[in-house]
């Protein structure tokens, strides 16, 4: 029989590659400079100094991702596994935080939607846990934003198991469909969603966006802290820098055997109830209609809508539901400064995407022709590191401002890994019985891929590269410490913008930011839908 399998060495030399390019390298220059850079300071006083930092940011992580796992695992009955889900999880953190705060505060639009409908209201209200920067106002938004993702991944993991047939036995020995759901079913995906979960309480532990805009400042997460220190250039405060990295690492592994261990839990807690038979808990409605596709629509709807009233009002008082005065011409006073902001952003994601986009393509064809069909978590190693070090190291080593090609570099490193993920589940799943077909009947090994495979996978393969692209829309790290005055993009404004407090300015910059991904998912979306 034909194969489609090109000799061993190739397959080599692609891995060798792609691990040196995505891999070896980058965790190779933060080692050396770490290696060969002494920590300033005592560790009594780095401890002393970023200590409560510290607690507070495992405090964050270990609450948002326990949380975000009990939702995910409510809600991974259903069967909403679409494009939805990866169109919600591709909006950039920075534009759905500015348009939330603005919907929830003390006199957003809600309150002023709910002073209207209820004459009684005693509005606008005075406080609210999400009227600034705080530690809640923080883990609401992470909560929301990671919990599409992780719902993604336990739905794509559930449709991959076996679930009728173990139904059809739970069923034989007098199981309800709850009680099979939460003591079969759920014991299986939990082990099966362990390293999203991870990516997720990292992610968590080393973000500083997020924080600029909606976390405290007294006591700021360690890594928004550490962040701050790397723009003081003196010896103490560099010292502090080398320390709180190492502490973020720390953090990262405390935070993932925690949640290791909770996972331990909750699988002997199932065993009890299993062996006991004793009622399984059930999801509360409200948690399921929240892991529902059209709540995500819904939410996004309404914090875009916001970001646009408030992009575009001149006056708006309360409890008004809308501005008193419009002033669209603020996009048109921005735009000279927003265009190049543009073009760098989209120029910088279209290859950055690309290039992650073609190593992943390349990657899981060597998996698939050599019959490895699990998740290798080895190339997501990128995601089991808090970026803030990678980053800082990348800083320091190469420094700042060093061209285009260091900024492309790392914005690649890090939308690997998502195009890796997103297209893993479909490429694998794919019957390889049609190119053996297909070179059966005279294509080679190329035409047999791109005439056969590529159509089939269209939809797929298009979602892969319009997610590495939002990813790199999304950065804001690399860009602002390795290119931030030669290759600014809008995430960067955006940041700088909304943090200095002019929130109507920050609205139209976030609102080209969502546009610039939203833009390339409806593309994508129509453009695969038309050629189905």
């Amino acid at each position: 029989m034909a194969t489609t399998l090109p000799p061993l060495a190739m397959h080599r030399l692609v891995r060798t590659a792609i691990a040196l390019l995505w891999l070896i390298i980058p965790l190779g220059v933060v080692v050396w400079h770490n290696s060969t850079t002494p920590f300033g300071g005592s560790l009594v006083g780095a401890l002393s100094a970023l200590g409560n930092s510290a607690w507070l940011t495992l405090l964050v992580t270990l609450t948002t991702s326990t949380l975000v796992l009990l939702a995910a695992l409510a809600g991974a009955r259903g069967r909403h596994l679409n494009a939805t889900w990866a169109s919600f999880i591709a909006v950039p953190h920075v534009a759905f935080a500015i348009g939330l705060l603005w919907l929830v505060s003390p006199s957003g639009w809600l309150v002023r939607l709910v002073d209207g409908l209820l004459p009684m209201w005693q509005g606008p209200i005075q406080s609210s846990v999400l009227s600034g920067k705080s530690t809640f106002t923080l883990m609401v938004v992470l909560m929301l934003k990671e919990l599409p993702f992780l719902l993604l991944m336990a739905q794509a993991n559930v449709q991959q198991m076996p679930i009728q047939p173990w139904q059809q036995q739970a069923q034989a020995l007098g199981y309800s469909h709850r009680r099979f759901w939460w003591l079969i079913v759920i014991p299986a995906l939990l082990k099966r969603i362990r390293l999203p979960l991870y990516i997720i309480a990292i992610y968590t532990v080393s973000v500083v966006d997020i924080p600029l805009l909606v976390g405290p400042n007294a006591p700021a997460l360690l890594a928004h802290e550490v962040y701050q220190l790397n723009w003081q250039f003196t010896n103490n405060t560099q010292g502090l820098v080398s320390w709180g990295s190492l502490f973020l690492v720390v953090i990262a592994a405390v935070s993932v055997l925690l949640l290791r261990g909770l996972e331990w839990v909750l699988q002997r807690w199932l065993g009890y109830l299993a062996l006991t038979g004793k009622r399984a808990c059930a999801a509360k409605s409200s948690v399921k209609r929240a892991t529902t596709p059209w709540f995500w629509a819904l939410l996004a709807m309404s914090v875009f809508i916001s970001l646009l009233l408030q992009s575009g009002q001149q006056a708006w008082f309360y409890p008004s539901l809308w501005p008193q005065g419009w002033q669209w011409s603020r996009w048109l006073t921005e735009w000279p400064y927003i265009a190049p902001l543009l073009y760098n952003t989209w120029i910088l994601a279209a290859l950055s995407a690309t290039l992650a986009w073609l190593s992943a393509i390349a990657l899981l064809e060597v998996q698939a022709q050599s019959q490895q069909h699990t998740l290798n978590g080895g190339w997501l190693t990128m995601l089991m590191i808090p970026q803030l070090v990678l980053v800082l190291g990348w800083q320091q080593t190469i420094g700042p401002d060093n061209g285009f090609i260091g900024l492309l570099w790392s914005h690649t490193v890090f939308c690997f890994p998502y195009a890796y993920l997103t297209l893993h589940g479909a490429y694998h799943a794919y019957p390889r019985r049609w190119l053996w077909q297909a070179r059966s009947l005279g294509y080679g090994p190329w035409a047999a891929w791109f005439k056969v495979l590529v159509p089939m996978l269209q939809r797929p393969l298009a979602l892969a590269w319009a997610m590495a692209f939002s990813i790199s829309v999304a950065q804001y790290l690399p860009t602002q410490w390795l290119a931030p005055m030669t290759h600014p993009t809008l995430t960067t404004e955006a940041v700088s913008i909304a943090s200095g407090g002019d929130w109507r300015l920050g609205s139209v910059y976030a609102l080209a930011q969502w546009a610039s991904v939203w833009s390339v998912f409806m593309l994508v979306l129509w453009g695969t839908r038309a050629r189905n």
